[in-house]
């Protein structure tokens, strides 16, 4: 198990990466708290059956709702109906929550 912060992390990526890749798992930590977790992809995995069991088990308990229908993604830039003002204002107040 290796242990590294977001911004290490985000300068060697790819050294990271292949330490995943060969069964290492990678703890990700800003400022000394852990954030996420790498792991190898066959720790879960849809061949084994695992994601399947875990989504549908996650669908009958009602904390997962899967998707009925392909939703089509456009690829024109949206604006934001807030003006930056607002956003900061909404930023402000769920961070002073904290």
């Amino acid at each position: 198990m290796v242990t590294v912060g977001i911004r290490n992390l985000n300068n060697s990526l790819s050294k990271y990466i292949t330490l995943v890749k060969s069964g290492e798992k990678v703890i990700i930590t800003d400022h000394n708290k852990i954030v996420a977790e790498l792991i190898p992809p066959y720790a879960i995995s849809s061949e084994s059956g695992l994601l399947m069991e875990y989504l549908e088990e996650q669908t009958n308990n009602g904390s997962v709702t899967r998707s009925t229908k392909r939703i089509k993604i456009s690829k024109t830039k949206q604006t934001n109906k807030y003006d930056d003002t607002t956003l900061k204002k909404i930023y402000d107040e769920t961070r002073n929550d904290r």
